[in-house]
């Protein structure tokens, strides 16, 4: 983190005249610390909040839609990392930052598949997607992201909002999860290969 800023760096160097300026100057700057120093810090971390205190951090991140990405027992270093790349990749976020999130959250405990749909079925579109890429189907600009079975199912369902608002916008993203139950028709993941899902949508 940066080091805090001491606005009245300038002012400690002034000259005092006598002793009862030099008195007043001493309560002047120790009022200002002891009123501002927390705010004019913030404020100081406005443009670089990555580096600020733990409020301008949570602070920025709900403006931007990330807070719920927060998670009680990780560092605030963590949501830093995550918040400075957010930053750093502005127009090149998409995909590229949706892996490095799922990665932050649950290591490699995450696939992102491609889906395609068949040809001669198009007029049912999306109903038919399957993540094989074959001459007989076509890439979809829908994905799918699978989460292994181990990972919080309620965290899982509220973070869903949130992994499909970082994809491109003409990106369908619906994310699911894992499941060692039996197979059953869960729509699109009923298509695909031989494990079973949940979706959250």
């Amino acid at each position: 983190m940066v080091s805090d800023l001491d606005v009245l760096a300038n002012y400690k160097h002034t000259f005092a005249f006598d002793g009862d300026e030099a008195v007043l100057k001493a309560i002047f700057i120790r009022i200002i610390h002891e009123l501002f120093d927390n705010t004019l810090n913030d404020i100081h971390h406005y443009g670089m909040p990555h580096l600020g205190g733990s409020m301008v951090v949570e602070r920025f991140t709900k403006q931007d839609g990330l807070a719920v990405i927060r998670r009680p027992q990780d560092s605030d270093l963590i949501m830093r990392i995550i918040y400075a790349n957010w930053r750093s990749m502005a127009s090149k976020r998409g995909f590229t930052f949706l892996e490095f999130i799922l990665t932050m959250l649950w290591a490699n405990k995450w696939e992102i598949m491609r889906l395609y749909h068949s040809y001669t079925r198009r007029e049912q579109y999306p109903k038919h997607v399957v993540e094989i890429d074959s001459s007989e189907n076509f890439l979809t600009s829908r994905i799918f992201v699978l989460i292994d079975g181990g990972v919080d199912v309620n965290e899982l369902r509220q973070l869903t909002p949130t992994l499909q608002r970082l994809v491109p916008a003409n990106i369908v993203a619906t994310v699911g999860i894992r499941m060692n139950i039996k197979p059953f028709d869960v729509g699109v993941a009923a298509v695909m290969k031989s494990y079973s899902v949940a979706r959250f949508y």
